[in-house]
């Protein structure tokens, strides 16, 4: 899919300002406010080349908002314009160090989207991928943490339209675009028929099981990244497990070492430690009397502040190290 090679592209810009480009005939990267930041942008028929967050500007959107606004959509129905907007960003490149974190997340959060997790059971990787692509999107911009106006079911994504409704996302950017339709001129409709076929294929490509996608860079851990792999190796090496995140305390390693170091730390967080905090006694056994070491750990899980906080650990008799943590 060629979303798929203009993600890994971004993947790998992050790392390497002089990755060779990708090639799409419709889908280009422009730069934006200098040369860290690159915006996802669109080739049109009829109008001239645009950010493809700007779809809007295609259409009247007073005139829209006006429609709405009122009976018989819902006010989760207007929200999914401003979710528009902001899904193109998955795409889009910014290499300035205060969007570290956000990069981080993204690419962690799509790692497991595209990761097959049935070996869970339905229902947990269904709560899974809800609870993951909810945040995803709330780190993004859109809405807030505690409504998950998103919800995955069997690898298909669903729009909270009301609340007791939902809808396909892909069925209803159909509809979306219908209705707009109404408020375009002519000349337009063709143009926002190639957005619409970008939008729907972002929404593809995000819960389109490949876990080989991201194997773009290069490291050895990288398939600990593998939800499977990292917890069935957790159920029956557990110490295998300790001594991979142990690595991560080395200084030799590079900027992309670091970065993978932490999506698999952040595999520890959600599949381990967010439901049973008191797994971490476990890597402290481990490090046996290097309290440093374990410190260090420690340190690196919360301070990723991804589904655990220091609160959860509180009763666990680690005051010592709580304490000298932020």
């Amino acid at each position: 899919m060629d979303i798929t090679k203009i993600y890994q592209y971004k993947l790998r810009k992050l790392f390497n300002p002089r990755a060779l480009p990708f090639e799409h005939d419709i889908l280009f990267l422009q730069p934006w406010e200098g040369e860290l930041d690159e915006i996802i942008s669109v080739r049109l028929k009829n109008n001239p080349a645009l950010y493809l967050s700007w779809w809007n500007e295609l259409f009247n959107s007073q005139k829209v908002d006006d429609v709405i606004s009122v009976d018989p959509y819902d006010q989760n129905y207007y929200r999914f314009f401003s979710f528009l907007k902001i899904l193109p960003n998955v795409l889009s490149i910014n290499r300035n160090e205060s969007f570290y974190d956000k990069n981080l997340v993204s690419a962690y959060i799509i790692s497991q989207l595209k990761s097959d997790l049935s070996f869970l059971g339905e229902e947990k990787e269904n709560t899974y991928k809800t609870e993951l692509i909810n945040y995803l999107f709330y780190d993004m911009g859109f809405a807030d943490f505690y409504y998950h106006y998103f919800m995955v079911k069997r690898n298909q994504l669903y729009f909270c339209y009301s609340t007791d409704k939902t809808m396909n996302v892909g069925s209803l950017i159909n509809l979306t675009h219908d209705l707009i339709y109404q408020y375009t001129k002519k000349n337009s409709h063709e143009d926002l028929n190639i957005i619409k076929q970008q939008q729907i294929e972002i929404i593809n490509f995000l819960l389109e099981e490949d876990e080989n996608f991201i194997f773009t860079l290069e490291d050895q851990y990288l398939i600990y990244l593998s939800p499977e792999k990292f917890i069935k190796t957790y159920q029956n090496d557990t110490n295998k497990i300790f001594e991979i995140l142990v690595s991560f305390l080395s200084k030799d390693q590079s900027a992309l070492n670091v970065f993978v170091s932490k999506m698999i730390i952040m595999n520890y967080n959600y599949y381990i430690l967010k439901n049973n905090p008191d797994e971490i006694l476990k890597l402290k056994v481990f490090c046996r009397r290097d309290n440093l070491k374990f410190f260090l750990l420690f340190k690196s899980i919360i301070d990723l502040h991804f589904f655990v906080r220091k609160e959860d650990f509180k009763d666990l008799h680690l005051e010592y190290y709580l304490s000298k943590i932020n």
